[in-house]
């Protein structure tokens, strides 16, 4: 089953293209918006943007989470919080920085499932942690997994968290071990600001300012 698993995720991993990926992260954030409430000031605030497209969990009892996708950082940023090897369209205001999710869950799970996820990063600090390869959900960021659906606009405790978090699958959360996941850059991945999916994703975003 362990060899399955891996065989399974090795396999998403060698097939999900950068430009493919910036095309399914602007129809991903285009949905959760439109299908989630999200508190205007979530949105206005927040320091950087993940998209994971593709997250996928895979097990029984032993399993594995892991998700390829894209961090959007706002480019006034201080310098001491980012990274020099970004993707930076000369017209955005918007950087876009290829990542993944990685961890393992123990518990009752069995099967195969993929859903996709939008995290909205109100701390700063969070980016620089992605960078230096050491962010650890729940450990070294707090996070606020939002339901699919839940109505979030009235929620006046917008500081309390580092990250706010929604997906496409109503439930995914209630019960979804994602605490321990670490999210890095993933160097294998490279994006050009000259595809169609960049533009596209940047078009979703467009009305953030």
């Amino acid at each position: 089953m362990r060899k399955i698993i891996w065989l399974i995720l090795f396999n998403f991993g060698l097939l999900y293209g950068g430009n493919e990926m910036l095309l399914d992260s602007a129809n991903a954030y285009n949905l959760v918006n439109r299908t989630n409430k999200i508190n205007q000031s979530i949105i206005t605030n927040s320091s950087a943007i993940i998209v994971f497209p593709t997250f996928v969990k895979a097990g029984f009892i032993l399993g594995a989470t892991i998700g390829r996708g894209v961090m959007l950082v706002r480019d006034d940023i201080p310098q001491e919080y980012i990274d020099d090897n970004i993707t930076a369209h000369q017209n955005s205001i918007w950087s876009a920085v290829p990542v993944r999710l990685g961890g393992a869950t123990i518990g009752l799970q069995a099967g195969y499932e993929n859903n996709f996820i939008v995290m909205y990063v109100m701390n700063k600090a969070v980016i620089k942690d992605i960078y230096d390869n050491k962010l650890t959900l729940s450990a070294s960021a707090s996070v606020s997994f939002m339901d699919y659906g839940v109505n979030s606009e009235a929620i006046s405790d917008m500081g309390l968290s580092d990250i706010y978090a929604y997906t496409n699958n109503r439930g995914f959360f209630v019960g979804a071990e994602l605490g321990g996941s670490v999210i890095t850059v993933d160097d294998k991945i490279k994006f050009d600001t000259a595809s169609y999916g960049y533009e596209q994703l940047m078009q979703a975003i467009s009305v953030i300012r």
